[in-house]
């Protein structure tokens, strides 16, 4: 739990996967189309903008939604790294999965290190957090030709010891959803309601289980609060989330800058101290220091 991890910076994310992707033979830049790069220079530099400077930390939407489990990101959905989870997610570049798969295990890490609950677990020996992705609907499927967020679960989950976390695919769609895109927070809500189940042959497994919830982009919180509602109603006993990226909302509801308004969120173990610029509060859990959850809305 202890160990440093090449992801638990920007610079040591970017550069740690650096010779990951520099065996790949893409056709251009992910992000721009410049050829011969998986990431041109000038993108790469915008991805790593992109990054919290401290590392992966605490995000949640703006209104937080009922039901939302502790989210942590590595960074915004913004500029490149938005065109490289695009490119990744709809444009087949699985060439991207070191890269992205890195990022989601540097905020995968902060997820379980940050919670007590599961800290608390290891030590007394109770078994590894089930790692479990959002699952793609069949359509998804049919028209990707695979299922790219499983594939990011299952990159991100090989920087830990089988003893601290394991892959679950655990969740299925148990019915047609609309397209999420162009919806509001009350619409994905409603499209989202009851529409993730437990697979039967995981639910002896999930109860009981710490669990994190693992998806590409923090929106308005309606897929985490779907697969949070279904891990729990298997009897999982705690669910966290982790996502690569989270969305920045100008306060006209369009995505866009960041948004510097805080909320002071002192949750059980996780004592607030005055912040000692630009509104940050920051939160100490035992193990690690993390930023106060930035509200993204």
């Amino acid at each position: 739990m202890s160990r440093e991890r090449p992801w638990s910076s920007p610079v040591g994310a970017v550069d740690a996967l650096r010779a990951l992707t520099d065996l790949a033979l893409p056709v251009g830049c992910a992000a721009c189309g410049r050829p011969d790069h998986l990431l041109c220079p000038a993108c790469e530099a915008d991805v790593a903008a992109s990054l919290w400077p401290s590392g992966p930390r605490a995000v949640r939407p703006r209104p937080v939604p009922r039901g939302l489990p502790p989210v942590h990101s590595a960074g915004r959905y913004a500029g490149s790294l938005a065109a490289v989870v695009t490119a990744y997610k709809d444009d087949g570049r699985r060439d991207c999965t070191g890269l992205l798969g890195g990022l989601l295990a540097g905020s995968l890490d902060a997820a379980v290190v940050g919670c007590p609950e599961v800290v608390a677990r290891w030590r007394r020996g109770d078994g590894p957090v089930l790692v479990v992705p959002v699952p793609s609907s069949a359509a998804a499927r049919r028209r990707r030709g695979d299922a790219p967020l499983r594939a990011l679960a299952e990159r991100a989950v090989t920087g830990f010891d089988p003893t601290e976390a394991v892959l679950a695919d655990a969740l299925r769609a148990r019915r047609r959803v609309a397209d999420q895109a162009g919806l509001g927070a009350r619409e994905r809500a409603v499209n989202l309601e009851h529409a993730m189940a437990v697979r039967p042959r995981w639910g002896a497994v999930v109860d009981g289980a710490a669990c994190v919830v693992v998806d590409d982009v923090l929106t308005t919180g309606s897929t985490l609060v779907e697969a949070a509602r279904a891990l729990r109603a298997a009897g999982a006993t705690v669910v966290v989330a982790a996502t690569i990226c989270a969305t920045q909302r100008r306060s006209g509801g369009r995505t866009g800058s960041l948004s510097h308004g805080l909320e002071r969120h002192p949750g059980p173990g996780f004592p607030v101290h005055e912040p000692p610029e630009h509104g940050i509060q920051v939160a100490h859990h035992g193990l690690r220091a993390n930023a106060e959850p930035i509200l993204v809305s």
